[in-house]
């Protein structure tokens, strides 16, 4: 009897496709990138580690969730001011990898890097209130030359170069310097712009026009092209699932990524 149910349960699922069976492939994964974007891990204490998107999380997250036949679409749920430039970059790669459709879902703010993340999904879907563009390449130089100099205090530098110390705190910055530094940024800058335009289909100078570091309200990005739909969760998860062919109220499937001992033992993930 039981050897009959067996085959009678394996014939149905020969004839019908698994992935349209009311209960299997019918789901839109969330994956969570909260944070600044990182590719060195969170920042942790004995207290326990700071929240971040690490690069080699998310993307083994994703994995799991492409090679999933029970989910057919994908939500990055963003909540991020951005991070370092390469890994921005390198998540925004692993974004545009995924087969399935991907929507990213802006919650509070998604800026600079993460905005970079979220223009590789195939949709874009944000509250009216969401905080998002600062498109824009930024570099920070600490110098404390003049507060060394009020103490008598004095650093003497030997090296090899004229712009080895480029950047150092114990001197101000020469003009020529500055004008290289400037440079590398507007390299940087105009890789991000020609990303973004190719990923939202925008003519590349549109997106230099508005990429002046400038913060959009959700409603307003919709407007310049940034944002496709205003929505909650909800909607972008609706969104996820009409694009993922999802017959009918799709379920919801959080991707959990492995842990470690380590993980564990620090409270971390």
């Amino acid at each position: 009897m039981i050897f009959f149910i067996f085959v009678l349960i394996a014939g149905v699922l020969v004839i019908t496709k698994l992935n349209e069976l009311p209960l299997i492939g019918q789901k839109v994964a969330i994956i969570p990138i909260r944070g600044e974007i990182t590719t060195e891990g969170c920042p942790c204490n004995i207290f326990g580690c700071e929240e971040c998107a690490e690069v080699k999380t998310i993307k083994e997250m994703l994995e799991i969730a492409d090679n999933d036949i029970t989910i057919k679409a994908i939500v990055l749920d963003i909540n991020s001011g951005g991070g370092g430039v390469i890994a921005s970059n390198d998540m925004m790669n692993i974004v545009k990898k995924v087969k399935k459709p991907v929507v990213a879902r802006i919650g509070e703010i998604c800026t600079s890097g993460a905005y970079l993340v979220a223009s590789a999904a195939d949709k874009i879907v944000a509250d009216k209130n969401s905080i998002t563009g600062s498109i824009g390449v930024v570099m920070y130089f600490q110098q404390y030359y003049g507060l060394m100099e009020k103490l008598g205090l004095n650093m003497t530098v030997i090296k090899s170069g004229n712009n080895k110390d480029i950047g150092s705190p114990y001197r101000p910055m020469r003009e020529d310097e500055r004008k290289e530094l400037k440079e590398i940024v507007d390299k940087v800058f105009e890789n991000l712009i020609e990303e973004i335009a190719e990923n939202r289909k925008l003519p590349v100078e549109y997106v230099r026009n508005i990429s002046d570091g400038s913060i959009y309200l959700g409603s307003d990005a919709k407007k310049l092209g940034l944002v496709d739909e205003l929505g909650t969760l909800d909607d972008a998860i609706n969104l996820a699932g009409k694009l993922g062919n999802v017959k009918g109220k799709p379920g919801v499937k959080e991707v959990v990524k492995k842990r470690s001992l380590l993980d564990i033992l620090l409270k971390r993930g």
